[in-house]
């Protein structure tokens, strides 16, 4: 697919080229454990060898707002591509429903430059243009089980020419989605009494408009945790409308004394 980021509002070393299609993944799979357990284990960044052998290392780079920040983090080499690093800005809120919903889309951060010419560095920039990640209740078994849907449009960077960067999507495609999710539904077995008693506690003390119930899932090209919660809810803040809105800074003009500040992040 071509890349679906608006030029107009992009500033990057990678702006978008609607003459270039860049491999998009869906795909989705049930686990056989309830959702806030799920939503524990996924939220709490230790878990990540369990389930993702795509993630080598990451950290955050700097938080946006109690639901959103930018990270960073590294893969390891994959076939014949070098490995890559990625910033990129994630946020999440709650469905009325129930359902966690996080998103991504590539950024930049002047403290975390990137290679973006392979062959010029140990680990060349890549870019997970856009993503999106459902956590919800299994429409099937909703007290027992939970479905995770996952959506990555994902540029491997470098410059790498068409046939180099389908021949390398392919053959992870056809693997390390189902080793994801088999990981995940695997590891939780072992987890889910500790995650019991964090999934209790996670509920006490909501401020109104958030969410305390942890957050947070290592996916294809970012990293995002909420342990201890932060996320909008869905119906009771009119910034969940879009989740971009999320993003407010000093720079935007507002601190810690404007009284729209204030009453935004309560």
């Amino acid at each position: 697919m071509p890349d679906s980021r608006d030029e107009k509002d992009v500033e990057s070393l990678c702006p978008p080229n609607p003459n270039q299609e860049y491999p998009c993944l869906k795909c989705y799979s049930t686990i056989d454990a309830p959702l806030d357990i799920v939503c524990s284990f996924l939220s709490n960044p230790d878990t990540i060898p369990l389930y993702n052998e795509l993630v080598v290392d990451h950290c955050d780079v700097e938080e946006i707002t109690p639901s959103s920040k930018i990270t960073w983090c590294k893969m390891p080499k994959v076939l014949f591509v070098k490995p890559r690093d990625f910033v990129t800005y994630c946020s999440h809120l709650w469905r009325s429903d129930g359902t966690q919903v996080i998103v991504n889309q590539a950024c930049e951060h002047d403290d975390m430059p990137g290679v973006m010419k392979e062959g010029q560095g140990s680990v060349c920039r890549g870019f997970a243009l856009r993503g999106a990640n459902f956590i919800s209740k299994d429409p099937d078994d909703p007290n027992h089980k939970t479905r995770i849907t996952m959506l990555s449009h994902a540029n491997p960077g470098g410059g790498m020419p068409s046939w180099a960067m389908n021949t390398a999507v392919n053959g992870v495609v056809q693997v390390e989605p189902f080793k994801f999710f088999h990981n995940i539904n695997e590891s939780i077995c072992n987890y889910q009494e500790t995650a019991k008693a964090q999934s209790k506690m996670s509920t006490v003390g909501s401020t109104k408009g958030r969410s305390n119930k942890p957050a947070g899932i290592a996916g294809i090209g970012f990293t995002c945790f909420w342990p201890n919660g932060g996320g909008l809810r869905e119906g009771d803040n009119t910034h969940t409308n879009h989740l971009q809105q999320d993003i407010w800074t000093e720079d935007d003009g507002y601190n810690d004394d404007d009284e729209d500040y204030e009453d935004y992040d309560s």
